[in-house]
């Protein structure tokens, strides 16, 4: 996938296909998903929605690449980009918002100074998993 900006940042987690979790997550660097997720995402720097996933959330981050579906809300610090395959129902919060050729995007957004809080730091790798399933 080629975005405007490079997501950058350690890897700190991954959810592939046929992985479907819910619950809260909160990380430190970069979290990938490729899976189905359901619940609340907090972090201090940058989430990925690949193009296999399916996410439903409550979202607050510095910077958000999606791929996928999304539905929710997302408060983003820093930028949205929806690449051509984004298939976005939600409502957006950010300041940066790019969205190529080809994305679906349903929804609300709403763009302002205050939202550019820069980012937040998260002590501690935390994971609340209500439910874990795979389809393999």
């Amino acid at each position: 996938m080629k975005w405007k900006s490079e997501p950058n940042g350690d890897l700190s987690g991954f959810l592939d296909r046929g992985i479907s979790v819910k619950g809260e997550v909160s990380f430190k660097d970069t979290l990938r998903i490729d899976g189905r997720f359901e619940g609340t995402i907090r972090s201090g720097k940058t989430l990925i929605i690949g193009e296999s996933a399916d996410v439903n959330a409550e979202i607050e981050v510095n910077s958000l690449y999606v791929s996928g579906r999304l539905r929710g809300q997302a408060k983003v610090a820093d930028r949205i980009e929806l690449s051509g395959s984004a298939r976005v129902e939600s409502d957006l919060n950010t300041s940066i918002l790019v969205v190529a050729e080809g994305a679906l995007f349903d929804g609300r957004c709403t763009m302002n100074k205050e939202t550019r809080t820069g980012p937040r730091e998260v002590e501690n790798h935390t994971v609340k998993v209500k439910n874990i399933s795979s389809s393999k």
